[in-house]
C-alpha cells in the first residue's frame, strides 16, 4: 500500500469512474476531470475511464509528464513514455455496491517505477494485483466477456422464456446463484449438468419445441452441441 496520499485525476464519471472515486477516496485524493481535460497542479496519476473508442483521443490530449493509465480491458497501452493500464476485471454498475477486496486489477506501464505506482494504488483497494501485458490482457478480456456478459445475456433470454409462459422468475434465483460458485469450486467442466451433458435427446427435443424465438432456438442448439462436444457419450 502506498504510504503517501496521491492526487489522482479521474477522467470519466460513469460506472467505473464513480466507483473508483469512492474507493480511492479512503487513501488518496481523487478528483473528476471534465470534458476540457483540465488537470490540477501536482497531480500524480490520471486514470482514464471513458468508452473504448475515446481512449486514444483522450490519452493523447493529456499531459505527457504525468502517468496516464486507461481502464480498458481490450486496448493496449497508449503511446507515450508514461502510459499505463489500470484495469479492474469486474462488471461495474452505479447502483450496485463493490467489494473492492474481491476485484482483481491488471496493471501495466512503460517503466518499472510507474508500474509500481499503479500496483500501490491498486493495493489500496485489493490484494489481487496482477502484472499482465497487453497481448495477454486482451485474451483474458475475451474470457471475461464469456463468463460475465454472455451468461448475463442468457439470463435475459431465460427471463423472457419464463415470462412467455407466465412462470414466476424468482424460481430461477437459487440456480442462478448456485452456478458460478459451483463452477469455481469444482471447475466448470466437472460442474456441468443438464440434458445436453447427459445426451438426453427426448428432453432436448421438448425444450426446443417450447422455444418460439428462432434465434434463441439456434443458440440453444449450438450451446447444447458444444456441451456434448466437450462431454462425449463415451465419457459418461
Amino acid at each position: 500500500m502506498s504510504e503517501a496520499s496521491l492526487h489522482i485525476a479521474i477522467v470519466g464519471k460513469g460506472n467505473l469512474g464513480t466507483h473508483l472515486y469512492n474507493g480511492l477516496s479512503k487513501n488518496h485524493t481523487p478528483y473528476f476531470v471534465g470534458r476540457h481535460l483540465e488537470i490540477k497542479p501536482l497531480t500524480d496519476l490520471i486514470i482514464v475511464c471513458v468508452a473504448d473508442e475515446s481512449v486514444a483521443a483522450v490519452c493523447s490530449a493529456l499531459p505527457k509528464n504525468i502517468l496516464v493509465a486507461h481502464t480498458a480491458g481490450a486496448l493496449p497501452m497508449q503511446s507515450g513514455n508514461r502510459g499505463g493500464v489500470f484495469y479492474p476485471l469486474y462488471s461495474f454498475t452505479k447502483d450496485a455496491s463493490v467489494d473492492w477486496t474481491q476485484v482483481p486489477f491488471l496493471v501495466e506501464a512503460n517503466t518499472q517505477d510507474d508500474e509500481e505506482l499503479l500496483e500501490n494504488v491498486a493495493l489500496c483497494l485489493t490484494e489481487k494485483v496482477f502484472h499482465i501485458p497487453s497481448n495477454q490482457r486482451e485474451k483474458l478480456h475475451a474470457a471475461a466477456v464469456m463468463v460475465n456478459n454472455f451468461t448475463n445475456h442468457l439470463y435475459t433470454l431465460a427471463y423472457e422464456h419464463a415470462a412467455q409462459y407466465d412462470l414466476p422468475i424468482e424460481i430461477l434465483f437459487a440456480i442462478m446463484r448456485q452456478g458460478p460458485d459451483k463452477a469455481i469450486k469444482l471447475g466448470p467442466k466437472k460442474a456441468q449438468t443438464g440434458p445436453a451433458v447427459r445426451h438426453d435427446a427426448p428432453t432436448l427435443a421438448k425444450h426446443m419445441a417450447s422455444i418460439t424465438d428462432p434465434e434463441v432456438l439456434e443458440l440453444y442448439k449450438s450451446l447444447s452441441a458444444s456441451i456434448q462436444k466437450h462431454h462425449p457419450k463415451d465419457e459418461l
